[in-house]
């Protein structure tokens, strides 16, 4: 008997208890009760430690006082919270879809700091803003980010792109100092004016949620993709990459001819780069490539002749019963054998977990693939038959080539997100977890739900971020006010010129009618620098390529789509300003104006603008066609 053994015996027993066992220990007898109950922290750390719910540097700094303001953990309520998380995302618990309107519209990139409680935005139509999910309450914003703006975070360092090249990095206001900026590549006047301004308009004595500028990284070539792992920036060009760190703004490692051809081909296309500790990782249309950081070499290589045939088709699960106040729909795998047609996988997304070992991919055809402890395939110690899981989002072959559009993972939780033109799915990806935690589920261990009311196709193409949290999945998605307006017959776009050089004339941003509406056919999964299609007068044109990612040609009517979705969340509006005119099709503007009432004025003038009632269109930028589309932060919390 468990109560006759030693405490400590008995305790070590107890710490490999699953935690619904646990209850149930302690309800067999009063000496077993009482051994749970008084030792209860112990019980309940041990517990926390075998279902992975803390890391061991978590541990150390709450038992040794490392974080004296911290509370002291309550172990029994601490598990008891993350086994609610864990089956909120398997829909064996509630969760809730929130919308922040805070955000403002047209989100196009979007980070989440889930310590400070913010998330980041960028916007198609430009400028930053930070938002309190919480309290979906604006804390601070600049107009100052260029349109289509990538933006990385880690570590309260904001890193986007300008139309120049250049990579701008801001530093969270609480951990800044101005005696620690680097030397070399100082923020330049236009980043210190938009800093003043910012911090005037949002004063605040905690400066939560502000960021002051701390560099202005100039690029040694043109980049295409870029991503930050604290403290490493990783720019990729045509053919090298570039790996900073950034709080000494400095270029610590260059890797050269990426592209070099080997038996498979070339990269191809880069969609898409990771970075961590070890490796910089880089997805292409012909080759996943892995290159190790000290030296550079090559380490690994990905091809579509490289995947295994056996596949798990992910489809609906009719025989599941969830929870009725859930989102999320467990979906059931059916192991498939699928060969592929297409000569290009197109991989789009690489992202490596916190703990370094393991790697999640998607390609543009729908297929998800996990490898556990990938490392062990460099030395030859495994497979990929053996160790790789690949799920099958698209398993009609429906548009085979461009299903996929979005990858996420979260922080530390073993969970991934996966945004098709299909659905918004839900991954759980440590079998280990499955077993201790909810019902363990068949080969191949993984689960997969499906978020409910989230499945209008075009708007999940419109998808252009999604993020995920231990808690929540962020992503932009249709304005639920907007859901009920009428449909226009007319199409229009909006035609922003250059910005004009000294004694040149400020021309009017003018609107023009449109043959096109924006469908796209490339995933917006990207941390590229946006290079969209270049405009052209019209389809049949001598010369044309076939193939133009983003366009689509259809007819002026509103047949396409009749409507929006249901309404998904509540939400509560903000008052908004008026006093802005356009007058004909020309908007007028003053001259003096700031920019935030310029970023106003622009807003009411796409926001006017209404193609098919289903809130997108196009707009061209220095004769080039971007997609837009008046989207808000969503917000799903288990």
């Amino acid at each position: 008997m468990l109560h006759d053994l030693p405490a400590e015996i008995a305790l070590y027993i107890a710490s490999y208890l699953p935690l619904q066992s646990l209850r149930n220990v302690s309800l067999v007898s009063r000496e077993w009760h009482g051994l749970i109950t008084d030792n209860i922290q112990a019980v309940y750390r041990n517990a926390a430690i075998l279902h992975r719910f803390v890391l061991p540097a978590d541990l150390q700094a709450d038992s040794s006082g490392q974080k004296p303001d911290k509370k002291r953990t309550d172990w029994s309520q601490f598990c008891q919270r993350r086994l609610q998380i864990e089956r909120g995302w398997r829909g064996k618990a509630p969760s809730i879809a929130r919308e922040l309107n805070s955000t403002g519209k047209f989100v196009h990139r979007m980070k989440v700091d889930q310590e400070e409680k913010f998330v980041i935005t960028t916007r198609h139509t430009g400028g930053l803003s930070v938002t309190d999910y919480n309290d979906n309450r604006l804390l601070w914003a600049t107009a100052h980010v260029d349109d289509y703006a990538h933006c990385e975070y880690d570590h309260g360092y904001i890193i986007f792109n300008r139309h120049d090249n250049s990579k701008e990095v801001w530093r969270y206001a609480r951990d800044f100092q101005d005696s620690e900026i680097p030397e070399d590549f100082k923020p330049d006047e236009s980043m210190i004016k938009a800093s003043r301004e910012a911090a005037q308009r949002y004063a605040s004595p905690t400066n939560r949620g502000h960021f002051k500028p701390w560099a202005l990284l100039h690029m040694p070539e043109v980049t295409r993709a870029f991503r930050f792992s604290y403290p490493t920036l990783l720019s990729a060009g045509a053919n090298n990459a570039y790996l900073w760190d950034v709080p000494t703004s400095r270029i610590v490692e260059t890797i050269g001819n990426i592209q070099a051809p080997n038996q498979s081909g070339t990269l191809g296309r880069l969609n898409y780069v990771e970075v961590n500790d070890h490796y910089a990782i880089f997805c292409g249309s012909i080759q996943l490539r892995i290159f190790a950081r000290s030296g550079g070499a090559l380490v690994y290589h990905l091809s579509m002749k490289d995947l295994p045939r056996t596949n798990w088709d992910v489809l609906p699960d009719h025989n599941d019963d969830p929870c009725p106040s859930s989102l999320f729909q467990p979906q059931r795998l059916l192991e498939a054998c699928h060969i592929s047609s297409t000569s290009e996988i197109n991989f789009i997304a690489a992202h490596v977990p916190s703990s370094g070992k393991d790697i999640a991919v998607l390609t543009a055809s729908g297929i998800f693939i996990w490898i556990p402890g990938f490392e062990r395939l460099f030395h030859r110690e495994t497979t990929l038959n053996d160790t790789a899981t690949l799920l099958n989002f698209n398993p009609t072959l429906d548009n085979v080539r461009d299903i996929s559009v979005y990858l996420a993972l979260g922080e530390s939780n073993e969970k991934a997100a996966v945004a098709t033109r299909k659905g918004l799915f839900i991954l759980s990806l440590d079998p280990e977890i499955s077993k201790l935690t909810a019902e363990a589920p068949p080969r191949p261990g993984l689960s997969v739900c499906r978020v409910a009311k989230y499945d209008h196709s075009r708007h999940l193409s419109f998808i252009s971020c999604l993020q995920m949290t231990d808690t929540g999945l962020f992503f932009n998605w249709y304005p639920s006010s907007e859901q009920n307006r009428p449909s226009q017959p007319a199409r229009r776009m909006v035609v922003i010129p250059p910005p004009p050089q000294h004694g040149s004339p400020q021309v009017p941003i003018q609107t023009v009618p449109t043959m096109f509406t924006v469908a796209p056919s490339q995933p917006q999964h990207a941390n590229q620098v946006q290079v969209p299609v270049q405009a052209v007068p019209a389809f049949g044109v001598e010369g044309q390529s076939d193939y133009l990612p983003g366009l689509e040609a259809i007819e002026s009517s509103d047949d396409d789509e009749t409507g929006g979705p249901p309404t998904l969340v509540e939400t509560q509006e903000e008052d908004e300003d008026e006093g802005n005119e356009i007058e004909g099709e020309d908007l007028v503007m003053d001259e003096d104006t700031d920019d935030f009432e310029m970023e106003e004025v622009e807003d009411e003038m796409i926001d006017d603008f209404q193609f098919g009632g289903d809130g997108f269109m196009q707009v061209i930028v220095n004769d080039w066609f971007l997609p837009i589309n008046s989207s808000m932060v969503h917000y799903i919390h288990v």
